[in-house]
């Protein structure tokens, strides 16, 4: 498993970005709080209010193989600003659902673009070779993000759309 990565933003800006661990339940449970409604409806496609102590768990207590979470820290203050996940399917070992959320005052600098890129790097690293991922259909920031991975529209049914993202044409694009 690699270790924390330092990456500068397209703002100028730096971020530390490394495996999530057990240890930052508590941190995860923060960065939460400070997601908006819509930005909590975004990542989970429903209202959400909290983290159960058991999402917690199975958020940061990854295996790092067929489950991978990468964390986005500010190196300042030591705040997360951003997960990144995936979850290798049961039916193909070479493709994983995706996820990624960025708390709402870092949106839009770069935040999720630098831990899809890493996360890619991990999954290929573990013979992944694909990413699929859910959205909701007004999702703005995960469409642009998207189209900037090359990704293919899939399908959408009852406001989200799926994405497929090959990571041979994300790495050929970064």
């Amino acid at each position: 498993m690699d270790s924390a990565q330092q990456t500068v933003l397209r703002d100028g800006s730096e971020v530390l970005i490394r495996p999530i661990r057990g240890a930052d339940a508590p941190a995860l449970a923060a960065g939460f709080a400070r997601l908006s409604a819509r930005t909590r409806y975004l990542r989970f496609l429903t209202g959400k209010r909290e983290l159960s102590d058991r999402e917690l768990r199975y958020f940061t207590e990854v295996d790092h193989h067929d489950h991978e979470a990468l964390a986005a820290v500010d190196p300042a203050g030591g705040r997360g600003l951003g997960v990144a996940r995936y979850i290798r399917s049961a039916d193909d070992a070479r493709t994983a659902d995706i996820a990624l959320t960025v708390v709402d005052d870092w949106q839009g600098r770069g935040v999720g673009t630098a831990l899809l890129a890493r996360l890619a790097q991990r999954a290929r690293q573990e013979g992944i070779r694909r990413f699929t991922a859910l959205a909701a259909a007004d999702n703005v920031a995960v469409a642009r993000l998207a189209r900037a991975a090359g990704a293919v529209f899939r399908r959408g049914d009852f406001g989200t759309v799926a994405y497929e993202i090959s990571l041979d044409a994300l790495a050929a694009a970064g």
